[in-house]
């Protein structure tokens, strides 16, 4: 089992809580759940309703998108995070290739902590107006 520091350390790399200081990473390590899941086990399908965000801790994780895989996630790599932010359904089913232990953050914990913790809110909102920004950017490049 991960202790609360090594929880903090693995979410200091996930790109939506970049701007987070070590004490709100604190908030979310203790809500952070770790699951092992055996190969080949669904951990969400296309179409199902948001419940987290996911951290590979080991092992790997597949994406597909109607049966054609789209992605690995591999230790460290993140998958779900939109879910933590948005009410749509998913784009895509995640299965586990091997063996895989995680690291789970539930969508309701998740918004638990941040009615509890608003500062956290502000920094989430500015993270997402650089990833819109950067996005804007690129889209007029193109145009």
């Amino acid at each position: 089992m991960l202790t609360n520091l090594e929880k903090v350390l693995l979410l200091q790399d996930v790109d939506l809580f970049s701007g987070a200081t070590l004490e709100q990473l604190s908030h979310l390590a203790a809500i952070a759940q770790e699951i092992t899941v055996p190969a080949g086990r669904p951990l969400y399908a296309e179409g199902d309703a948001p419940d987290g965000l996911y951290i590979v801790i080991s092992g790997s994780v597949r994406m597909r998108r109607s049966q054609e895989e789209i992605d690995r996630i591999f230790p460290n790599g993140t998958f779900g995070a939109w879910a933590l932010i948005d009410d749509e359904p998913r784009l895509t089913t995640a299965e586990s290739v091997e063996e895989s232990r995680l690291l789970f953050i539930p969508r309701e914990d998740f918004y638990d902590v941040l009615a509890d913790h608003v500062d956290m809110v502000a920094g989430l909102l500015k993270h997402l107006a650089r990833r819109l920004r950067k996005f804007a950017e690129a889209v007029g490049k193109e145009a």
